[in-house]
């Protein structure tokens, strides 16, 4: 590990040019990137949770919340996350709760960075998310004794070989980790070619989602939605976005009155997106600039795609009908919605498996999709059946919430 701190640390040195360039560039987010984070004055303990994204963060909402309902007077939380959507989404919980949560990004994984952080925070507990397993962040955490957890934990065949591949890293990473909570059997064996520290099956905290109660009458005022019939077509990725457009001239055709709403999963992607659907002929408004009922409406900011789920009658979930391993189709689940996806999953396995035992989800190939959106269409019965037992998926499996909650209370 010395060795891998040692190299990591050369090549940031080599990096201070590029550092300084974003540091300038947008230096809110950057001076948090190096390890340069606010922590207001307490006398509690800390602990420490990470995730990656707003996926994850919105796992451990209810986690979090359950842990300050009974140690909030004992113990001041710090939520991290990878992305700036993440962070968006950890802010608004912290607005809930001002004088218990700070929300940072997470450091880079390097050496000053990270030392600067954990020292700054000075956590009793650790508690990583997923597969979020960062060896300079574990390494430092575990050198200022922090306990150290993984919650939700999943890993793929894929990136076991990976961390095979490495082992002399992440062994001497893993073996820092006091326990681990996994979503599966399959993650149990998987976690055990890599590691002998506690596995605990906890199940899977995406199941416990806590997301906001809308006011559904106002957002379809302010989005202008008046169809009988809205789809949200959720974190789309390259590729599906011509699905859509095919989709909006085939119900064009069948004279069907519906209105798309397009969650882009990267909105950097906006401008090639809005290119594709003006060349296609796709008659759209960005919500940005909403001013009347539009039959395609681009989610163009950020934190909507729940607010469009809540609306919608049906949910398309992205990143399925071509290989990006899917997104997790919890939450349109949670909001009691029929479900379509596409056949790559491998990233939401259990959920999808889970769902569709119930009947709540249909798995159709990219060709298939325009028949399978016109049946819920004509059938509002079946899919109000599939969105009853999607949200009957979500209740059946909230023991996870309970499970993950009594692990960490052993390391209080």
């Amino acid at each position: 590990m010395h060795a891998y701190l040692a190299i990591i640390s050369f090549l940031s040195f080599l990096l201070i040019p590029f550092f300084i360039f974003k540091y300038v560039q947008n230096s809110g987010e950057w001076r948090q990137r190096l390890g340069i984070i606010k922590i207001p004055t307490h006398n509690k303990k800390t602990i420490w949770f990470h995730a990656a994204s707003v996926g994850e963060i919105n796992a451990l909402i209810s986690l979090i919340e359950k842990f300050l309902e009974s140690n909030g007077d004992k113990y001041f939380v710090v939520v991290s996350t990878m992305t700036n959507t993440g962070h968006e989404r950890a802010k608004k919980l912290a607005e809930k709760y001002p004088e218990n949560i700070v929300p940072i990004l997470l450091p880079l994984d390097i050496p000053f960075a990270v030392k600067k952080a954990v020292r700054k925070i000075s956590s009793d507990i650790l508690v990583i998310s997923e597969t979020e397993i960062w060896p300079i962040l574990i390494h430092y955490a575990h050198k200022y004794a922090a306990k150290i957890l993984i919650v939700n934990g999943r890993i793929s065949y894929k990136t076991v070989k990976r961390y095979k591949k490495f082992a002399y890293i992440f062994k001497n990473t893993l073996k820092h980790i006091n326990e681990i909570g996994v979503q599966t059997d399959e993650d149990k064996s998987r976690f055990t070619e890599l590691t002998k520290d506690p596995i605990e099956v906890t199940g899977n905290l995406k199941f416990a989602l806590q997301l906001w109660d809308y006011d559904i009458e106002a957002i379809k005022k302010e989005w202008h939605l008046t169809s009988q019939f809205v789809i949200t077509f959720g974190s789309s990725r390259p590729g599906e976005e011509l699905l859509v457009a095919e989709l909006y001239h085939f119900l064009k055709e069948q004279d069907v009155d519906f209105q798309i709403l397009l969650a882009p999963r990267h909105l950097q992607r906006l401008d090639e997106i809005e290119k594709l659907l003006s060349q296609k002929n796709v008659k759209f408004q960005k919500l940005s600039e909403i001013s009347s009922a539009a039959n395609l409406l681009l989610i163009d900011t950020m934190g909507e795609l729940t607010k469009a789920y809540a609306v919608s009658d049906i949910a398309l979930v992205g990143g399925s009908f071509y290989d990006f391993t899917g997104h997790n189709p919890l939450e349109p689940a949670y909001f009691s919605k029929a479900i379509i996806m596409g056949p790559y999953y491998s990233s939401c396995k259990e959920s999808v498996s889970a769902l569709s035992s119930a009947g709540a989800i249909t798995i159709v190939e990219k060709e298939n999709l325009p028949e399978a959106v016109i049946d819920l269409c004509q059938n509002p019965k079946r899919r109000t059946e599939m969105g009853m037992q999607a949200k009957m998926v979500m209740e059946q499996n909230k023991d996870a919430l309970e499970k993950t909650l009594q692990m960490i209370k052993r390391f209080l």
